[in-house]
């Protein structure tokens, strides 16, 4: 008898709660950064490059270090939720740049236990040219939880 109920009524509870987890379930966090890849200025096809000891920063209120004298060939840059505009600094050693990039942001549902976060769209990049020969915009639009290069940064 308690074999039965085990079976017809503990069994298909468990079961019921194993498969109502879904991928959706698990919240990503910093999964709405900005991809930029690293690229050489100097070579005729693209090719990509790391930067040896580079510290990255943001610029303005609440903005922290995202690198501190790191090798990085690619970066992982968070946008603002408060405003259009985001700068970094990039610095390697004597070599600094400012790259600003205005932006717009969707508020999208993720679910239930995330919560809501913003999509961007990259609209405009403006940068300084000490470090940093030109900017890129590969593909605009930075969505929660996609893993896309957005940005190239080709560098001297």
């Amino acid at each position: 008898m308690r074999l039965r109920v085990l079976i017809q009524w503990v069994c298909p509870a468990l079961l019921t709660g194993l498969l109502s987890c879904t991928s959706d379930e698990i919240c990503l966090s910093n999964q709405h950064a900005l991809h930029a890849g690293l690229y050489s200025a100097r070579s005729e096809r693209q090719k990509d490059t790391t930067l040896i000891s580079a510290s990255v920063y943001g610029v303005g209120e609440g903005m922290d270090s995202i690198y501190k004298d790191e090798a990085v060939s690619k970066l992982f840059l968070p946008l603002s939720f408060d405003s259009d505009t985001t700068a970094f600094v990039i610095d390697e050693g004597v070599l600094r740049d400012t790259i600003w990039f205005r932006h717009t942001k969707e508020l999208i549902y993720i679910s239930r236990n995330c919560g809501f976060t913003y999509d961007f769209t990259i609209d405009s990049i403006w940068y300084t040219t000490v470090l940093v020969d030109s900017v890129a915009v590969d593909k605009p639009g930075v969505k929660y939880s996609e893993n896309a290069e957005n940005v190239k940064i080709f560098v001297y």
